[in-house]
């Protein structure tokens, strides 16, 4: 959902050169494009040409870097908005660590912290590597979520989400929806 490419856009926009986005954009592997990340410097996501045969037999799965699943080697983030942040989440980290035309996928990990979000503007799909996630619905309706368990927080969800005991979670989006979030959070 969330909060991690969110919060570096602030950082990747084309306004913003400091040694801190260069610094990120290094440690994003291979996602950036000159200046655009994941189509954030344009209106439109970018779209990946489409592959030849010979680029087609060379695809190959991309497996998940077990030590980035254990949060070596996550990235800094700069702070939630702070209107989102109904306690504080002191630091966070991320690597992104697949980008395709349709699905991005990460590796997020945080501090204890509760976050509000309105009107989710994507589906996200989580499994929680480790910590404990509480999602509490605009109805009131409590969800507990534990390491190894996988859940979808769905597009237009309103609710709080807590995260606590060393938070860490896979998660995946649809790549455009993600840029849209940012672009919404982030300016």
């Amino acid at each position: 959902m969330k909060r991690f490419l969110g919060l570096l856009v602030i950082h990747l926009s084309k306004d913003h050169q400091s040694s801190e986005r260069r610094s990120f954009v290094a440690g994003m592997s291979g996602i950036v494009v000159g200046s655009a990340v994941l189509g954030m410097g344009s209106s439109a996501p970018a779209l990946a040409a489409e592959p030849d045969a010979e680029a087609k037999r060379k695809l190959q799965p991309v497996p998940l870097d077990p030590a980035v699943k254990d949060g070596v080697g996550l990235d800094s983030l700069i702070p939630w908005p702070k209107a989102m942040m109904l306690r504080p989440i002191a630091t966070h980290r991320v690597k992104q660590w697949y980008t395709g035309e349709k699905l991005s996928a990460m590796v997020y990990d945080a501090d204890d912290g509760l976050l509000q979000f309105t009107d989710l503007p994507y589906d996200e799909q989580v499994t929680l590597l480790r910590g404990t996630a509480t999602l509490i619905s605009q109805d009131g309706q409590r969800h507990v979520f534990h390491a190894g368990d996988t859940f979808i927080a769905p597009k237009g969800w309103t609710g709080t989400w807590e995260l606590k005991g060393g938070y860490r979670e896979l998660i995946t989006f649809e790549t455009a929806s993600l840029d849209y979030a940012m672009k919404k959070w982030f300016g």
